[in-house]
Protein backbone atom coordinates (compact mmCIF):
# COMPACT_ATOMS: atom_id res chain seq x y z
CA UNK A 1 0.00 0.00 0.00
CA UNK A 2 1.38 3.48 -0.88
CA UNK A 3 1.41 6.67 1.47
CA UNK A 4 -0.98 7.93 0.22
CA UNK A 5 -3.39 5.10 1.02
CA UNK A 6 -1.57 4.55 4.46
CA UNK A 7 -2.22 8.26 5.62
CA UNK A 8 -6.13 7.98 3.79
CA UNK A 9 -6.70 4.67 5.82
CA UNK A 10 -5.28 6.24 8.86
CA UNK A 11 -7.36 9.57 8.83
CA UNK A 12 -10.81 7.14 7.85
CA UNK A 13 -10.05 4.87 11.15
CA UNK A 14 -9.23 7.72 13.23
CA UNK A 15 -12.67 9.46 12.21
CA UNK A 16 -14.81 6.38 12.56
CA UNK A 17 -13.21 5.02 15.71
CA UNK A 18 -14.12 9.21 17.03
CA UNK A 19 -17.39 8.90 15.63
CA UNK A 20 -18.92 5.33 15.30
CA UNK A 21 -20.33 3.00 18.19
CA UNK A 22 -22.69 0.69 17.84
CA UNK A 23 -25.66 2.31 20.50
CA UNK A 24 -25.16 5.31 17.74
CA UNK A 25 -25.43 2.89 14.81
CA UNK A 26 -28.93 1.69 16.30
CA UNK A 27 -30.48 4.95 16.70
CA UNK A 28 -29.22 5.52 13.52
CA UNK A 29 -30.86 2.69 12.11
CA UNK A 30 -34.50 4.52 12.94
CA UNK A 31 -33.52 7.04 10.31
CA UNK A 32 -32.00 5.02 7.63
CA UNK A 33 -28.35 6.64 7.76
CA UNK A 34 -25.78 8.35 10.50
CA UNK A 35 -25.83 11.72 8.89
CA UNK A 36 -22.92 13.10 11.01
CA UNK A 37 -20.90 10.54 9.90
CA UNK A 38 -21.87 10.89 6.24
CA UNK A 39 -21.27 14.36 5.95
CA UNK A 40 -17.86 13.87 8.41
CA UNK A 41 -16.47 11.39 5.21
CA UNK A 42 -17.52 14.58 3.09
CA UNK A 43 -14.71 16.81 5.05
CA UNK A 44 -11.88 14.63 4.92
CA UNK A 45 -12.30 14.01 1.57
CA UNK A 46 -13.70 10.68 0.25
CA UNK A 47 -16.85 11.67 -1.11
CA UNK A 48 -17.75 13.57 -4.09
CA UNK A 49 -17.04 13.95 -8.02
CA UNK A 50 -13.42 14.75 -7.11
CA UNK A 51 -13.03 11.65 -4.70
CA UNK A 52 -15.06 9.49 -7.16
CA UNK A 53 -11.71 9.61 -9.37
CA UNK A 54 -9.78 7.47 -6.77
CA UNK A 55 -8.86 3.96 -7.70
CA UNK A 56 -10.69 1.34 -6.83
CA UNK A 57 -8.07 0.35 -4.33
CA UNK A 58 -7.73 3.26 -2.86
CA UNK A 59 -11.88 3.32 -2.61
CA UNK A 60 -11.22 -0.03 -0.98
CA UNK A 61 -9.33 1.46 1.96
CA UNK A 62 -12.52 3.36 2.91
CA UNK A 63 -15.42 0.74 2.32
CA UNK A 64 -13.82 -1.66 4.67
CA UNK A 65 -13.26 0.88 7.19
CA UNK A 66 -16.63 1.96 6.92
CA UNK A 67 -17.72 -1.47 7.01
CA UNK A 68 -15.75 -2.38 9.98
CA UNK A 69 -17.13 0.48 12.06
CA UNK A 70 -20.64 -0.53 11.35
CA UNK A 71 -21.50 2.87 10.05
CA UNK A 72 -24.49 3.25 8.21
CA UNK A 73 -23.56 5.23 5.20
CA UNK A 74 -23.82 5.08 1.57
CA UNK A 75 -20.65 5.20 0.26
CA UNK A 76 -20.23 1.96 -1.30
CA UNK A 77 -23.45 2.60 -3.20
CA UNK A 78 -23.58 6.64 -3.55
CA UNK A 79 -19.18 6.71 -3.89
CA UNK A 80 -17.75 4.02 -5.31
CA UNK A 81 -20.87 2.66 -7.37
CA UNK A 82 -23.05 5.54 -8.34
CA UNK A 83 -20.46 8.49 -8.84
CA UNK A 84 -18.25 5.93 -10.69
CA UNK A 85 -21.10 5.18 -13.12
CA UNK A 86 -22.47 8.94 -13.39
CA UNK A 87 -19.05 10.05 -14.96
CA UNK A 88 -18.45 7.07 -16.98
CA UNK A 89 -22.17 8.12 -18.50
CA UNK A 90 -21.01 11.64 -18.65
CA UNK A 91 -23.69 12.88 -16.24
CA UNK A 92 -23.34 16.03 -14.09
CA UNK A 93 -24.29 14.71 -10.62
CA UNK A 94 -22.35 17.34 -8.70
CA UNK A 95 -21.72 15.80 -5.10
CA UNK A 96 -25.79 14.78 -4.55
CA UNK A 97 -26.16 11.28 -2.52
CA UNK A 98 -26.72 8.74 -6.04
CA UNK A 99 -28.57 5.49 -5.84
CA UNK A 100 -28.11 2.82 -8.63
CA UNK A 101 -30.50 0.24 -9.56
CA UNK A 102 -30.04 -2.57 -12.59
CA UNK A 103 -33.36 -2.90 -14.75
CA UNK A 104 -33.63 -6.20 -16.93
CA UNK A 105 -33.89 -5.40 -20.07
CA UNK A 106 -37.85 -6.41 -20.53
CA UNK A 107 -38.30 -3.05 -18.14
CA UNK A 108 -37.19 -0.41 -20.58
CA UNK A 109 -38.32 0.91 -24.49
CA UNK A 110 -37.67 3.81 -26.48
CA UNK A 111 -40.98 5.69 -27.27
CA UNK A 112 -40.25 9.19 -29.57
CA UNK A 113 -37.76 10.86 -27.44
CA UNK A 114 -37.76 9.67 -24.22
CA UNK A 115 -37.04 6.30 -22.67
CA UNK A 116 -39.81 4.53 -20.67
CA UNK A 117 -39.06 2.75 -17.54
CA UNK A 118 -41.27 0.01 -15.77
CA UNK A 119 -40.35 0.51 -12.21
CA UNK A 120 -43.13 -0.69 -9.91
CA UNK A 121 -41.61 -2.86 -7.21
CA UNK A 122 -38.56 -2.38 -7.97
CA UNK A 123 -35.44 -1.92 -4.42
CA UNK A 124 -33.70 1.04 -4.85
CA UNK A 125 -30.99 1.28 -2.16
CA UNK A 126 -30.87 4.44 -0.12
CA UNK A 127 -33.50 5.56 -2.54
CA UNK A 128 -34.65 8.26 0.57
CA UNK A 129 -31.44 9.85 0.20
CA UNK A 130 -30.81 10.16 -3.24
CA UNK A 131 -31.36 12.77 -5.08
CA UNK A 132 -30.59 11.00 -8.31
CA UNK A 133 -31.52 7.13 -9.23
CA UNK A 134 -29.25 6.03 -12.38
CA UNK A 135 -30.63 2.87 -13.73
CA UNK A 136 -28.59 0.86 -15.88
CA UNK A 137 -29.92 -0.84 -18.48
CA UNK A 138 -29.44 -2.60 -22.23
CA UNK A 139 -31.78 -2.62 -24.92
CA UNK A 140 -31.44 -3.24 -28.83
CA UNK A 141 -28.09 -4.56 -27.93
CA UNK A 142 -26.72 -1.34 -26.29
CA UNK A 143 -26.06 -0.22 -23.00
CA UNK A 144 -27.84 3.01 -21.20
CA UNK A 145 -27.68 5.31 -17.83
CA UNK A 146 -30.92 6.87 -17.48
CA UNK A 147 -30.79 9.13 -14.72
CA UNK A 148 -34.16 9.89 -12.81
CA UNK A 149 -35.06 12.07 -10.05
CA UNK A 150 -36.24 9.81 -6.74
CA UNK A 151 -39.22 12.37 -6.16
CA UNK A 152 -40.50 10.61 -9.41
CA UNK A 153 -40.44 7.50 -7.99
CA UNK A 154 -42.93 8.01 -5.44
CA UNK A 155 -40.91 5.88 -2.82
CA UNK A 156 -42.35 3.66 0.00
CA UNK A 157 -39.61 2.80 2.94
CA UNK A 158 -38.05 -0.48 3.09
CA UNK A 159 -34.51 -1.92 4.51
CA UNK A 160 -32.28 -4.99 4.37
CA UNK A 161 -31.40 -7.30 6.95
CA UNK A 162 -28.78 -4.43 7.57
CA UNK A 163 -31.31 -2.01 8.44
CA UNK A 164 -30.21 -0.16 5.58
CA UNK A 165 -32.37 1.70 3.02
CA UNK A 166 -33.93 -0.30 0.58
CA UNK A 167 -36.88 1.68 -0.64
CA UNK A 168 -39.42 0.85 -2.77
CA UNK A 169 -40.80 2.21 -6.69
CA UNK A 170 -44.52 2.80 -6.32
CA UNK A 171 -44.51 4.51 -10.12
CA UNK A 172 -45.78 1.87 -12.56
CA UNK A 173 -43.76 3.49 -15.21
CA UNK A 174 -40.97 6.79 -15.57
CA UNK A 175 -40.54 8.05 -18.59
CA UNK A 176 -36.99 9.74 -19.16
CA UNK A 177 -36.22 12.63 -21.69
CA UNK A 178 -33.66 12.35 -24.43
CA UNK A 179 -30.75 14.70 -22.53
CA UNK A 180 -31.28 12.44 -19.31
CA UNK A 181 -30.64 9.06 -21.09
CA UNK A 182 -26.69 8.42 -21.90
CA UNK A 183 -25.78 5.62 -24.29
CA UNK A 184 -22.38 3.75 -22.48
CA UNK A 185 -19.76 1.70 -23.65
CA UNK A 186 -19.10 -2.16 -22.21
CA UNK A 187 -16.86 -0.80 -19.03
CA UNK A 188 -19.98 0.86 -17.35
CA UNK A 189 -22.71 -2.04 -18.87
CA UNK A 190 -25.63 -3.29 -16.70
CA UNK A 191 -23.03 -6.52 -16.21
CA UNK A 192 -20.08 -4.18 -15.45
CA UNK A 193 -22.76 -2.54 -12.95
CA UNK A 194 -23.15 -5.88 -11.38
CA UNK A 195 -19.64 -6.71 -10.89
CA UNK A 196 -18.47 -3.68 -9.02
CA UNK A 197 -21.63 -4.04 -7.01
CA UNK A 198 -20.51 -7.49 -5.96
CA UNK A 199 -16.95 -6.41 -5.46
CA UNK A 200 -17.85 -3.33 -3.28
CA UNK A 201 -19.84 -5.88 -0.70
CA UNK A 202 -16.96 -8.41 -1.09
CA UNK A 203 -14.95 -5.77 0.48
CA UNK A 204 -17.32 -4.66 2.72
CA UNK A 205 -18.49 -8.11 3.85
CA UNK A 206 -14.42 -8.50 4.09
CA UNK A 207 -14.39 -5.64 7.02
CA UNK A 208 -17.47 -6.88 8.57
CA UNK A 209 -15.68 -10.16 9.33
CA UNK A 210 -12.75 -8.70 10.30
CA UNK A 211 -14.41 -7.23 13.17
CA UNK A 212 -17.17 -10.32 13.55
CA UNK A 213 -13.34 -12.12 14.65
CA UNK A 214 -12.13 -9.65 16.85
CA UNK A 215 -15.26 -9.73 19.05
CA UNK A 216 -15.63 -12.99 19.38
CA UNK A 217 -11.96 -13.71 20.02
CA UNK A 218 -12.15 -10.86 22.92
CA UNK A 219 -15.24 -12.39 24.38
CA UNK A 220 -13.84 -16.15 24.22
CA UNK A 221 -10.88 -14.66 25.87
CA UNK A 222 -13.17 -12.67 28.82
CA UNK A 223 -15.98 -15.11 29.43
CA UNK A 224 -15.78 -17.64 31.79
CA UNK A 225 -17.48 -21.29 32.12
CA UNK A 226 -16.66 -23.84 34.37
CA UNK A 227 -13.51 -22.25 35.81
CA UNK A 228 -11.57 -21.47 32.39
CA UNK A 229 -12.11 -18.78 29.60
CA UNK A 230 -14.15 -20.29 26.55
CA UNK A 231 -10.76 -20.05 24.74
CA UNK A 232 -9.46 -22.71 26.47
CA UNK A 233 -11.69 -25.23 25.26
CA UNK A 234 -10.93 -27.18 22.14
CA UNK A 235 -14.23 -26.56 20.15
CA UNK A 236 -13.90 -23.31 20.62
CA UNK A 237 -10.24 -23.21 19.68
CA UNK A 238 -11.36 -24.57 16.08
CA UNK A 239 -14.14 -22.41 15.39
CA UNK A 240 -11.54 -19.30 16.37
CA UNK A 241 -9.28 -20.83 14.02
CA UNK A 242 -11.76 -21.61 11.45
CA UNK A 243 -12.77 -17.59 11.55
CA UNK A 244 -9.14 -16.60 11.15
CA UNK A 245 -8.70 -18.87 7.94
CA UNK A 246 -11.71 -18.02 5.96
CA UNK A 247 -11.03 -13.76 6.95
CA UNK A 248 -7.85 -14.76 5.34
CA UNK A 249 -8.97 -16.73 2.13
CA UNK A 250 -11.74 -13.36 1.40
CA UNK A 251 -8.76 -10.91 1.93
CA UNK A 252 -5.96 -12.91 -0.30
CA UNK A 253 -9.32 -13.09 -2.52
CA UNK A 254 -10.25 -9.58 -2.31
CA UNK A 255 -6.77 -8.15 -3.39
CA UNK A 256 -6.56 -9.97 -6.18
CA UNK A 257 -9.80 -8.97 -7.24
CA UNK A 258 -9.11 -5.37 -6.46
CA UNK A 259 -5.63 -5.73 -8.54
CA UNK A 260 -7.46 -6.83 -11.53
CA UNK A 261 -9.95 -4.19 -11.58
CA UNK A 262 -7.73 -1.46 -11.15
CA UNK A 263 -5.39 -2.55 -13.65
CA UNK A 264 -7.99 -3.14 -16.01
CA UNK A 265 -7.28 -6.33 -17.33
CA UNK A 266 -9.69 -9.80 -17.00
CA UNK A 267 -11.25 -9.01 -13.63
CA UNK A 268 -15.19 -10.61 -13.76
CA UNK A 269 -13.56 -14.39 -12.96
CA UNK A 270 -11.49 -12.25 -9.96
CA UNK A 271 -14.63 -10.83 -8.95
CA UNK A 272 -16.97 -14.11 -9.11
CA UNK A 273 -14.52 -15.91 -7.12
CA UNK A 274 -14.06 -13.27 -4.19
CA UNK A 275 -17.99 -13.01 -3.96
CA UNK A 276 -18.41 -16.76 -4.16
CA UNK A 277 -15.57 -16.81 -1.62
CA UNK A 278 -16.98 -13.51 0.76
CA UNK A 279 -20.38 -15.56 0.76
CA UNK A 280 -18.79 -19.13 1.68
CA UNK A 281 -16.73 -17.15 4.67
CA UNK A 282 -19.20 -15.46 5.93
CA UNK A 283 -21.60 -18.23 6.28
CA UNK A 284 -19.01 -20.35 8.78
CA UNK A 285 -17.81 -16.68 10.54
CA UNK A 286 -21.66 -15.84 11.21
CA UNK A 287 -22.18 -19.10 12.21
CA UNK A 288 -18.80 -20.03 14.69
CA UNK A 289 -19.38 -15.93 15.87
CA UNK A 290 -23.25 -16.48 17.14
CA UNK A 291 -21.84 -20.27 18.63
CA UNK A 292 -19.22 -18.85 20.71
CA UNK A 293 -21.51 -15.51 22.22
CA UNK A 294 -24.66 -17.80 22.77
CA UNK A 295 -27.85 -16.56 23.16
CA UNK A 296 -26.63 -13.04 23.76
CA UNK A 297 -24.94 -12.62 20.41
CA UNK A 298 -28.72 -12.37 19.19
CA UNK A 299 -29.72 -9.81 20.97
CA UNK A 300 -29.66 -6.01 20.00
CA UNK A 301 -28.41 -4.58 23.10
CA UNK A 302 -25.27 -6.82 22.27
CA UNK A 303 -23.02 -5.58 19.36
CA UNK A 304 -22.90 -8.56 16.94
CA UNK A 305 -25.52 -8.17 15.49
CA UNK A 306 -24.86 -5.29 13.63
CA UNK A 307 -21.92 -6.81 11.42
CA UNK A 308 -23.62 -10.31 11.14
CA UNK A 309 -26.72 -8.88 9.97
CA UNK A 310 -24.84 -7.10 7.08
CA UNK A 311 -23.13 -10.15 6.78
CA UNK A 312 -26.63 -11.27 5.54
CA UNK A 313 -28.05 -8.66 3.67
CA UNK A 314 -25.03 -8.16 1.37
CA UNK A 315 -24.38 -12.05 0.66
CA UNK A 316 -27.26 -11.89 -1.36
CA UNK A 317 -26.69 -8.11 -2.65
CA UNK A 318 -25.72 -7.75 -6.34
CA UNK A 319 -25.57 -11.44 -6.92
CA UNK A 320 -25.14 -14.29 -4.16
CA UNK A 321 -22.92 -17.49 -4.61
CA UNK A 322 -25.11 -19.46 -6.97
CA UNK A 323 -25.00 -16.75 -9.08
CA UNK A 324 -21.38 -15.60 -9.63
CA UNK A 325 -20.41 -19.50 -8.97
CA UNK A 326 -22.22 -19.90 -12.25
CA UNK A 327 -20.71 -17.47 -13.77
CA UNK A 328 -17.46 -18.74 -13.31
CA UNK A 329 -18.18 -21.49 -13.96
CA UNK A 330 -19.08 -21.13 -17.58
CA UNK A 331 -16.08 -18.60 -17.86
CA UNK A 332 -13.83 -21.36 -17.03
CA UNK A 333 -15.81 -23.74 -19.38
CA UNK A 334 -15.90 -21.35 -22.12
CA UNK A 335 -11.69 -21.06 -22.25
CA UNK A 336 -11.33 -24.10 -22.22
CA UNK A 337 -9.09 -26.49 -20.45
CA UNK A 338 -5.84 -25.30 -21.76
CA UNK A 339 -6.16 -22.34 -20.10
CA UNK A 340 -7.23 -23.53 -16.79
CA UNK A 341 -4.16 -23.77 -15.25
CA UNK A 342 -2.70 -20.60 -16.69
CA UNK A 343 -5.89 -18.94 -14.97
CA UNK A 344 -5.50 -19.93 -11.45
CA UNK A 345 -1.89 -19.65 -11.33
CA UNK A 346 -1.86 -15.81 -13.07
CA UNK A 347 0.63 -17.05 -15.67
CA UNK A 348 0.44 -14.70 -18.60
CA UNK A 349 -0.40 -16.39 -22.24
CA UNK A 350 1.77 -15.50 -24.95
Amino acid sequence: MDNTRDMLEDAVARMLAERVEPRGTLAAEQAGIDADTWAQLGLIGVTGTEAARMDFGTQAVVLKATAYSGALVPYADSEVLGRWLALGAGLDCVDEVLAVKVLPATACRFESNSMRLAVQGQRVPWGRYAQQVLFSVSTQGCSFVAAVPSAVLQLRPGANLAAEPHDFAQAVFVDVAAENVREISAGWSPEAVMARGALCRAVQMQGAMGRVNELTLRYAHERKQFGRALAQFQVVQSYLAAMASELCATEAAAEAATAAIDGGVRSEQEIAAVKVRAGQAARVVVAHGHQVHGAIGFTREFPLNLWTRRLWAWREEYGSESHWARRLGAAVVARGADALWPDLTLAQEA
